[in-house]
């Protein structure tokens, strides 16, 4: 038997999977409150506190819950995977890393997705399709998974990136007073950069098709490629929607995204990831 975990900052469509997949719930704290991403809190409460004035911040998951979740895995299964959030975005990979040292779980391997939000399920997802088919999964297979996938992230305001210490407070005045809205990705290396910039969510949704398209001509995927969306709030459905039918058939289904990703990107933000298919 194999089990995979991945941590919550993993989203993806609701499809059924190939192995088990446990969840290690990142924290989310609100004042001095705290919450667990996607048990006890949503993208929806985090947009209702930010509203408010409050800025909830977020850490990795709680090491009680790390520990009860891989000694179970570990002890029901023969070999068990744990696929992080990318270590450049919060230190869960090596925290679990070194708990699984320290209590000797030999058949626990942990691997940095290098990735986050949809990204990071779409690793998730080629992993589990990899080890089905090979019955082996190393980093070397995560990395080679990586460069055949892209994130877009449409972010319409950077007031929550700047408090969140993701950009400098200059830019974010500037990128306030030209209405510019980023579109971000999470590279190769697992950083969050800046692709291109916006003035409206309608132009943002054709640059990032047209993005996904140029992506897809030069990694070869346009005869091989599935779209996964994901959105905050509601509201951002609609561009996500718009999206969905500029790819047609290869629009698998989209997806809500955790509170813990929400905290950084703000109240209102969409994304898509684009990547081979099976």
């Amino acid at each position: 038997m194999v089990t995979f975990v991945t941590d919550s900052g993993y989203d993806f469509p609701k499809l059924k999977l190939p192995f088990e997949l446990k969840i290690l719930p990142l924290r989310v704290y609100v004042g001095e409150k705290e919450y667990h991403d996607k048990l006890n809190i949503q993208a929806t409460d985090v947009y209702k506190f930010q509203r408010e004035g409050s800025l909830p911040t977020t850490s990795l998951p709680s090491p009680e819950s790390i520990e009860r979740i891989l000694r179970e895995a570990s002890q029901n299964s023969d070999r068990v995977y744990v696929l992080t959030i990318s270590a450049k975005l919060s230190n869960t990979h090596d925290v679990v890393k070194s708990m699984v040292s320290e209590m000797k779980l030999d058949n626990v391997k942990v691997l940095d997705t290098k990735s986050a939000c949809i990204k990071q399920g779409y690793i998730v997802w080629r992993a589990m399709l990899h080890y089905q088919k090979y019955g082996e999964l190393s980093q070397e297979d995560i990395d080679n998974f990586n460069k055949e996938v892209l994130l877009l992230f449409l972010v319409p305001t950077l007031e929550y990136l700047q408090k969140g210490g993701r950009i400098g407070k200059a830019k974010a005045l500037i990128g306030r007073l030209l209405s510019i809205k980023p579109i971000l990705t999470v590279d190769e290396q697992g950083e969050v950069s800046s692709v291109a910039t916006c003035r409206t969510i309608d132009a943002g949704v054709k640059m990032m098709y047209e993005l996904a398209q140029k992506f897809l001509r030069e990694k070869s995927l346009l005869d091989n490629f599935v779209t996964v969306g994901a959105y905050t709030v509601p509201s951002m459905k609609l561009p996500v929607d718009n999206l969905a039918k500029k790819f047609g058939r290869r629009f698998i289904d989209s997806t809500t995204i955790g509170s813990a990703i929400a905290a950084h990107v703000g109240p209102e933000a969409f994304a898509i990831v684009v990547g081979r298919g099976e």
